[in-house]
């Protein structure tokens, strides 16, 4: 029977599936920075309500905030930053299938500073779950696909950078917050800590960008509807599954779980280009999937 943690972990990984899929469309209009800034406001509110909703009363320990704060600084803030601008690049499935690294590293971390246990099983995954993001990333689609979601914008070095820093600053952002949940913080208000400080953050930069964004006019409700679903998948309701995960679960068992993304979004993929996507994204996926099932044993 699975336990509690690898339910919600699992059901996040869903999530994060189809944030990524609604995050997609609003990237290439407001662009990855500008995106970002908007989807906090939105995860904000929608946080807020569900608090309310939930009945809890907004209290979490002066030790907890700290770390809660700066790991929504890292996780959400940059690493979202890097996220959108890999999303924008490479489109929702490479990226999905590169920031699957984050789960390996976040093993790797959490053995190195947290103590958890990194057995022979677990470097083998490791190992297993990196060929399976360079496959799907260099074999990725079928040249015959130009569909907006497998469509990439050169340099590829930089998209595939910019997802390696998501999934570096996504590990670091849940190596933070173990400790925290592990002492029995509510995720709701754990989440909106994170996302409030993630946006201050990156609204924060805005000082010092040089380009200025175009003047403000409303967005066809094409994408704000797709604004409103990718705050609810990602930053809040799917964020708060994750940190339930992380209560009782493993970093490492957790991450792994939720690396299984890629291979959820492949369906997705499928029906949205009405293509069968390419066999190394397949063969990359699986190899991703093995890698977590591995970890979990």
């Amino acid at each position: 029977m699975i336990d509690s943690s690898a339910f919600f972990a699992l059901a996040a990984s869903l999530s994060w599936v189809f944030s990524q899929l609604f995050g997609h469309k609003p990237a290439l209009y407001f662009g990855s920075l500008q995106f970002n800034r908007i989807r906090m406001i939105v995860a904000s509110i929608l946080l807020l309500a569900m608090i309310v909703i939930s009945g809890n009363s907004l209290q979490v320990s002066s030790s907890a905030l700290g770390w809660i704060i700066l790991s929504g600084i890292i996780g959400v803030g940059l690493g979202d930053y890097f996220l959108f601008i890999s999303m924008e690049r490479l489109g929702p499935r490479r990226t999905g299938v590169l920031f699957a690294f984050n789960a390996p590293l976040a093993a790797f971390l959490a053995w190195l500073l947290l103590n958890e246990a990194l057995t022979l099983n677990i470097i083998i995954a490791i190992i297993i779950g990196f060929f399976g993001i360079i496959l799907a990333v260099i074999y990725g689609s079928l040249q015959a696909n130009t569909h907006d979601w497998e469509k990439t914008k050169p340099p590829l070095w930089l998209g595939v950078g910019a997802g390696l820093l998501a999934a570096i600053g996504q590990a670091a952002g849940v190596l933070l917050l173990r400790p925290v949940m592990e002492q029995g913080t509510d995720p709701l208000q754990a989440s909106l800590i994170r996302v409030v400080a993630a946006g201050i953050f990156l609204w924060a930069m805005f000082i010092f960008q040089k380009k200025k964004n175009k003047p403000w006019k409303m967005p066809p409700m094409s994408v704000n509807w797709h604004v409103i679903a990718n705050g609810f998948f990602g930053l809040s309701f799917g964020l708060a599954l994750f940190l339930k995960a992380l209560e009782t679960g493993q970093v490492a068992k957790v991450s792994m779980l939720v690396a299984i993304s890629p291979v959820l979004m492949l369906p997705f993929i499928w029906f949205q280009t009405k293509k069968i996507p390419a066999i190394g994204a397949w063969i990359g996926a699986m190899l991703v999937v093995l890698s977590s099932w591995i970890i979990i044993q």
